[in-house]
């Protein structure tokens, strides 16, 4: 096993005390999850939300969901620590899973842990309603000749369950390059060629930019050398599985190679500099903008005439003299389409509310790092650091899942329908457009879900106060929800809420929904034990929301379930918690707990 994955197997083992027991091939799942799903960073309660490995766990070692533009996958992973691996043990291992996967569609999964069970259920219930893409996933530190993968995939290619889902094998020297590429982050590649056809000539536009036709296997070979080192890092993002689009192009590399010019749009290539030279064209400090998709299925084409080569177009730009590198690069990968439809999010990241956002949020003090598009890089890691609180970085998305639950009080479409945040324009003009800009009250959200997502969920006492699954299951889903139970309070308290004058289902909605709650949320001078004081408040709207959950909506099947509507938020959850707080010993607690916050 190299130094790489060895130590990040003790970092981890540092950093979450409670798996130190955990046998190093666990311990290996949960590094590729690590780097592949969560952006470099694990703590106690990822573990605790995604890890299924034991006995009788199916060969399902980590469960994680991921969404991406048009295509939501739900992702089974298993990690295998050998030296070597053969074409029938990788089979094996997906066929294993392919059962696990079928016990639970068809209600037989008597023989599983309970761990699996409930990880998985929980999952499944969050993106149900999208009609998730199946993944199944193989990490393993083998690292076998190119000759032997490509005789693995094209066995995989052989089997039924192809058919069925996106199944991937990664391997050692991959899984360290994307840790290395995460840690130290590749701008750009520094220097390389591409090769040209010669016999089609050089369309110029002045000396920033030409039109070439490029050959495919230089751009493969490209590939192959800078695909985890900054040749995609400008792109609106990197390469993801979309079964439409891959089909076709995989078709076309296939069996239609030579008229892969006409039916393909290219990439575009952006540089500090560009020099042609004959068959070739130079080029320093660049990244492939526009065709992230192409360049990966090209590069990555297993197909019976992969050796044949062919010519696609490109558009080789660079900015003026005295024009800003950065900005001219965010431009054209703005203003650049592809073939895959630019997601909701992606079309926002231009406007002007989005960049006025951003810029107040960092003007003063404390300063907060919106990202308002993918792949932007706001703070380099040394600056990362230096700053108070991971609240202070956080991306446009989560921003309008925090606004949109605490102030509109749809925690529900925050968890479960993120997407409407961009996709909805009522949705994203009242998270974005009209709502009045109000630094102080945005902070102590961060703050606030800080201490309970990030301190709260990882205190070493989270397993001993929760013993029952149901409250472990509310607290690890309950984010979104407990945010908004907060925000409600506080309206209440200010008077924002006048609960005798509701007199109807449409009252109700149209009374907590109200965006009037502003200011700091804290007082100026918290106490010294303020965090002693939150975590009991957590702890108790946690033990009240699993209480609701069995009383009254334990058909629901999980707490992820009972957690995805609006609706259930406000007619079941809400007025429960209303009914208990009416309690004298409850309001009592519930007293101490405001004294933090300014009513």
């Amino acid at each position: 096993m190299s130094n790489i994955i060895e130590a990040e197997i003790e970092t981890i083992v540092n950093e979450i005390t409670e798996i130190s027991d955990l046998r190093k091939e666990y311990l290996f799942s949960l590094v590729c999850y690590k780097y592949y799903y969560n952006s470099g960073r694990l703590d106690k309660k990822d573990y605790k939300g995604c890890f299924a490995d034991g006995k009788d766990d199916g060969g399902i070692d980590i469960i994680t969901t991921e969404e991406n533009d048009d295509q939501t996958r739900f992702i089974l992973i298993q990690g295998k620590m050998v030296s070597d691996i053969s074409k029938q043990e990788v089979v094996d291992i997906f066929t294993k899973i392919h059962q696990t996967k079928i016990d639970f569609d068809t209600y037989t999964t008597g023989r599983l842990n309970d761990r699996l069970k409930r990880i998985y259920k929980e999952k499944l219930d969050s993106v149900i309603d999208k009609v998730p893409l199946f993944t199944f996933i193989l990490f393993t530190t083998a690292s076998p000749s190119l000759d032997t993968r490509i005789k693995i995939r094209q066995r995989l290619d052989e089997i039924d369950i192809k058919r069925l889902y996106d199944i991937q094998v990664i391997y050692k020297d991959e899984i360290e390059k994307q840790i290395e590429n995460i840690k130290e982050p590749k701008r750009f590649v520094a220097e390389d060629k591409i090769k040209i056809s010669k016999a089609d000539g050089v369309l110029k536009n002045g000396d920033n930019g030409i039109l070439v036709n490029i050959m495919a296997r230089s751009l493969r070979d490209l590939y192959d050398r800078h695909k985890d080192a900054g040749l995609f890092e400008q792109n609106f993002r990197y390469f993801i599985t979309n079964k439409r689009i891959d089909d076709n192009i995989n078709l076309t590399l296939s069996k239609k190679r030579q008229m892969f010019w006409f039916m393909n749009n290219g990439i575009i290539i952006a540089c500090k500099d560009f020099r042609p030279d004959v068959d070739n064209v130079k080029l320093y400090d660049f990244s492939i903008v526009n065709g992230c998709q192409t360049t990966t299925l090209i590069g990555q084409d297993k197909s019976p005439h992969q050796n044949e080569d062919f010519v696609l177009p490109c558009k080789i730009v660079k900015p003026l003299k005295d024009e800003d590198f950065d900005q001219f690069v965010a431009d054209i990968a703005e203003a650049s389409n592809s073939q895959k439809p630019i997601s909701d999010r992606d079309l926002k990241s231009t406007k002007r509310e989005q960049r006025i956002l951003q810029k107040q949020l960092s003007e003063s003090e404390p300063k907060v790092y919106l990202n308002i598009k993918r792949g932007e890089k706001l703070l380099s890691p040394a600056k990362k650091k230096q700053l108070i609180g991971e609240w202070q970085c956080l991306p446009n998305d989560l921003f309008g899942q925090f606004i949109l639950s605490f102030h509109f009080q749809q925690p529900g479409t925050a968890r479960s329908s993120k997407r409407s945040i961009f996709s909805s324009p009522a949705t994203y003009d009242k998270i974005f457009v009209k709502r009045k800009f109000d630094k102080a009250n945005i902070v102590d959200i961060l703050k606030l879900d800080q201490y309970y997502y990030t301190y709260f969920l990882n205190a070493a006492s989270f397993t001993d106060t929760f013993s029952d699954p149901d409250q472990q299951s509310v607290a690890l889903n309950g984010r979104f929800i407990i945010l908004a139970i907060l925000g409600f309070i506080l309206k209440v308290e200010r008077g924002l809420i006048n609960l005798k004058t509701i007199r109807s289902s449409e009252d109700w909605e149209k009374e907590i929904s109200k965006d009037e709650l502003t200011g700091p949320l804290f007082i100026d001078n918290l106490p010294d034990d303020f965090t002693t004081i939150l975590n009991s408040m957590f702890t108790d709207f946690i033990m009240e929301l699993a209480l609701c959950y069995k009383n009254t909506e334990k058909q629901k099947k999980s707490v992820s379930n009972f957690f995805k509507l609006d609706t259930t938020y406000r007619d079941t959850i809400l007025k429960y918690i209303v009914d208990q707080y009416r309690i004298p010993l409850k309001r009592k607690y519930l007293d101490t707990y405001l004294k933090l916050f300014s009513i």
